[in-house]
């Protein structure tokens, strides 16, 4: 079964959170490398569609 919206936004933040424990460019609210700021983008892109459809249920 394919993975929920919201779960694929959850895993988003998981992944970025745990980038930046580990590069010391980027921080919580600022993507400083290129992983990061890919890892930022799709979080964002995910937490923009999840809360869109929230909007319209």
């Amino acid at each position: 079964m394919a993975e929920s919206l919201y779960d694929r936004y959850m895993k988003s933040t998981a992944a970025y959170r745990a980038h930046v424990v580990e590069c010391g460019k980027c921080s919580p609210t600022v993507a400083g490398c290129t992983a990061g700021r890919g890892l930022y983008e799709l979080f964002g892109r995910l937490q923009d569609a999840y809360l869109a459809r929230l909007r319209h249920s």
